[in-house]
């Protein structure tokens, strides 16, 4: 399980105006627009943050201070795009809580971390198991000419490359370890954090002026 909080830092809400207000203007209630702003920033931020972290598996990398691509995988069974086999990592990201300090985002597999954080999977009896069910499950899916041969064709050599990688992992001895790559998805970022600002201080201008308009 991979666990992300997102400090609301007040200051990034402060922005000044330099626009001169005619003087039969009422002065505008800047606590009230503040403190609303504030409630809908840890909302806003929530659900952006969401949509930030997802983004990562369409765009295979993370973007911290700048873009980082996945190391590509040599796993037949990963299907077209890196870890977006099935989607259930990209669908397990949520928003946990928020608060007006704190917002926090959970991706709550049992392999976020080791993908978000890199390291290594120990080799065990039930490992061993899948893969040599599933390289029956795929060499049974190989097509034969009338002839009993093994067809050479596009959709058997696929199902070969598949067969034979379950078989490598399955012949591994119990206690190897395998090293799994980072590929982050989540986590701090300093791109993120300056379009929460762009889009927090976008917030308060479109306030202030509704706020200038009902008086």
């Amino acid at each position: 399980m991979s666990l992300y909080w997102l400090r609301l830092d007040a200051s990034a809400l402060n922005c000044k105006y330099t626009n001169k207000m005619p003087n039969n203007n009422k002065i505008p209630d800047f606590n009230k627009i503040a403190v609303k702003v504030k409630r809908d920033a840890a909302r806003i931020a929530a659900i952006e943050s969401v949509k930030f972290f997802k983004d990562s598996f369409r765009k295979g990398g993370f973007s911290d201070t700048a873009f980082v691509e996945w190391k590509a995988t040599t796993n037949p069974l990963a299907g077209n795009k890196i870890m977006h086999n099935h989607g259930v990592l990209m669908g397990s990201i949520h928003k946990v809580s928020e608060s007006d300090s704190e917002v926090v985002v959970e991706s709550n597999t049992d392999y976020s971390e080791i993908h978000n954080n890199g390291g290594y999977i120990v080799v065990t009896p039930q490992m061993k198991k899948y893969f040599w069910r599933k390289y029956y499950e795929f060499t049974g899916g190989i097509k034969r000419t009338k002839k009993g041969k093994v067809s050479q064709s596009k959709a058997n050599r696929k199902v070969n490359t598949k067969a034979e990688f379950c078989r490598r992992m399955a012949l591994m001895k119990v206690g190897t370890k395998i090293k799994i790559p980072k590929r982050q998805f989540m986590g701090h970022s300093s791109i993120m954090m300056k379009g929460f600002e762009k889009l927090w201080r976008g917030q308060i201008e479109l306030r202030f002026k509704q706020h200038l308009n009902d008086k």
